[in-house]
């Protein structure tokens, strides 16, 4: 009989990408199955980024990235029954009790203590620095299309200098890199951000945004810049993941981005933002309580 398959259907967002693809492959190997990645479109980038970022065994491993769209239910006709997976605890009691079948994965899988057991399997599948800095520290400052939405300014929602402060004072450096989705550390006048380039379509109410938008950033570049001796990064979605596994001592908000960063590279002082999305609720993830070797909570 044929392999069982395991189909990704990738959303949209590079770290959502990178719980997606990791959950596959640990499915995969525990059940021998034949891995598919869907991208939400034909040019999507996340695929590029995670070829970057892969190891070479991996990328030329049983990965294969569906181009031809007609075909994406075509692979499950190999003789098995298939499942659909999309929550957290689905993901789980498969993973513990896996079964010889074919699976269909449209969730985000964004639970830190499916992976726990894990971890050096899970690095060895990427390109990671062979040094670490322990002199200095990075901080990653996720802004980009969240500074058009509403929520990102409520409550325990809203990253202000002081929270990121409380993070950064639990451990010692001497330079803060700062890794962003800002194009630049300067001011901005509100129409500049929404000429910005993002990853995904901005909410309708940009322009009413805008002002409060500039207002927030220009604040977060004044405190930072008074406080602490900088240098900014922003190149390209694969780079600026990099430069964040290169540092020993890494500081984020509630991104998965700079988590599968921090996580991937093993640095021994990790600062998480507890509350995480705390303005989703109940469907806020477990993210921001990650208790890794190293790993601490700041709010």
């Amino acid at each position: 009989m044929n392999q069982p398959v395991i189909r990704i259907d990738f959303s949209v967002g590079f770290g959502n990408n990178l719980f997606q693809f990791v959950y596959a492959k640990l499915l995969a190997e525990k059940i021998g199955a034949e891995l598919y990645i869907l991208p939400p479109n034909s040019e999507y980038y996340g695929i590029g980024a995670l070829d970057l970022l892969v190891t070479e065994e991996v990328s030329q491993s049983d990965v294969t990235v569906i181009t031809n769209y007609s075909m994406m239910d075509g692979i499950f006709s190999n003789g098995y029954e298939t499942i659909s997976v999309t929550t957290e605890d689905q993901a789980k009691n498969i993973l513990n009790n896996p079964e010889i079948k074919n699976y269909r994965l449209r969730g985000y899988f964004e639970d830190y203590t499916l992976y726990e057991r894990d971890l050096n399997k899970i690095r060895s599948w990427f390109t990671t620095p062979p040094d670490r800095d322990k002199k200095n520290a990075a901080l990653h400052l996720r802004l980009g299309d969240r500074l058009f939405i509403p929520a990102t300014y409520q409550d325990e929602g809203l990253l202000t200098f002081e929270k990121y402060k409380r993070g950064l004072d639990k451990i010692d450096f001497e330079t803060l890199c700062i890794v962003s989705d800002l194009p630049h550390w300067r001011h901005y006048e509100k129409d500049e951000l929404l000429r910005c380039k993002y990853h995904t379509s901005l909410h309708t109410n940009t322009l009413d945004m805008s002002a409060k938008a500039a207002e927030y950033v220009n604040e977060l570049v004044d405190k930072f810049s008074e406080s602490y001796k900088i240098t900014f990064v922003n190149k390209n979605l694969p780079s600026d993941f990099y430069r964040l596994m290169c540092y020993d001592k890494i500081v984020f908000g509630y991104s998965t981005f700079a988590w599968w960063a921090a996580t991937l590279s093993g640095s021994s002082q990790v600062g998480v933002y507890e509350p995480w999305r705390a303005m989703k609720k109940t469907g806020n993830k477990n993210l921001g309580k990650t208790n890794y070797d190293g790993w601490f909570q700041w709010s």
